[in-house]
């Protein structure tokens, strides 16, 4: 009977609910089960709720001759609450901002404690010309072999769903929360790339590392001083990007002070680049324009280092008299860049 195997599917799944809260199963094999056993229910419910419905043709809908005769006479036909109601059973998420920087930095996979990155710089001095059979040729003392450490640290996002929620919600919430706490860590890796302080267990972002370093240009929000940047950048790499947020974009858009600025500002509006090097534009990256301020920054995202220890591990916790299940997800991660030097600021100057 589909009685008996509706309850029968309920206890496995109360028996599924006590394995988790007494961690006899893993988070896995727990989401697998849970999962088949929703399919199976929501199968079952369907059948019995078909069992000896009536099938008659236009079951569901007005009667056409009523309808006629109602619109001829001009009056109205109502549904009297007759309708069918359609339950949506797919989550519709808010939608998240671009992350275009995580595609470009450098990933360290693997559960360490933490990652040591091999750095070669300064490199060995200019070589200079001897005299046959030269002799007593003094070595090089500039060549340096060494090391950037990254250490992981914990991330973590904690979740309060309602028992409600999980039974007798239409949406099975629980094979949704993968996605939900991707886009989430997405969001915060991205900015922690661009703006993390560095301090505590923060990254150490691209532009707070940049705001320190003597290579940057100064200069305001100009065309002129994009393009120097990008010089500069095109001197020491083809694969730079400038990475700036859309209301300095904006400002440089507007920029009428510089010589031959349509020239430049055609070619940004068109392929978002400038002298050839690709523009990347994105609200997480800082806009003031005080004086001081980096308001991009130029450099090769593979400078960028993301140590990952771990994959996002998602456990339900289950608490004694709380009817609410708390969804923890958490990822071993840091990142900073590997080479200082090789990002380049371009830094607000009031006395220019």
């Amino acid at each position: 009977m589909l009685e008996k195997e509706l309850l029968e599917n309920k206890i496995e799944f109360r028996k599924l609910n006590d394995n988790i809260s007494e961690k006899k199963i893993s988070v896995a094999d727990a989401v697998k089960k849970l999962n088949e056993l929703r399919t199976k229910r929501a199968e079952l419910e369907k059948k019995i709720a078909l069992r000896g419905k009536p099938k008659s043709k236009g079951e569901g809908s007005a009667n056409f001759a009523d309808v006629k005769k109602a619109m001829v006479e001009k009056r109205a036909v109502t549904l009297n609450e007759t309708g069918a109601i359609n339950q949506i059973k797919e989550l519709t998420k808010e939608l998240q901002k671009k992350t275009p920087v995580l595609n470009m930095v450098r990933y360290f996979y693997g559960p360490n404690a933490s990652t040591n990155i091999p750095i070669w710089g300064p490199t060995i001095a200019e070589p200079g010309g001897y005299a046959e059979g030269a002799s007593a040729i003094a070595e090089d003392t500039q060549g340096s072999l060494g090391e950037k450490m990254l250490q992981p640290r914990a991330f973590v996002s904690l979740l309060k769903v309602s028992a409600e929620a999980i039974n007798l919600g239409s949406v099975n919430i629980e094979s949704e929360l993968p996605t939900i706490f991707a886009d989430a860590f997405a969001q915060a890796f991205h900015n922690q790339i661009l703006t993390g302080s560095g301090a505590g267990n923060n990254f150490k972002g691209i532009f707070t590392t940049t705001a320190a370093n003597s290579a940057n240009i100064m200069g305001n929000a100009t065309v002129m001083n994009l393009v120097n940047l990008a010089l500069i950048l095109q001197d020491y790499m083809d694969d730079a990007v400038i990475i700036m947020h859309p209301t300095i974009y904006s400002t440089i858009m507007q920029d009428i002070t510089s010589r031959n600025a349509d020239v430049y500002q055609e070619e940004i509006a068109r392929s978002k680049t400038i002298e050839g090097v690709k523009l990347i534009l994105t609200t997480a990256a800082p806009n003031s324009q005080a004086s001081g301020s980096v308001i991009a920054v130029g450099g090769r995202g593979a400078n960028f280092g993301f140590a990952m220890a771990s994959e996002i591990q998602i456990e339900p916790i289950r608490v004694k008299g709380d009817t609410n299940t708390y969804f923890q997800a958490m990822v071993f991660a840091n990142g900073g860049t590997i080479i200082d030097k090789e990002f380049i600021g371009l830094q607000v100057d009031d006395d220019e």
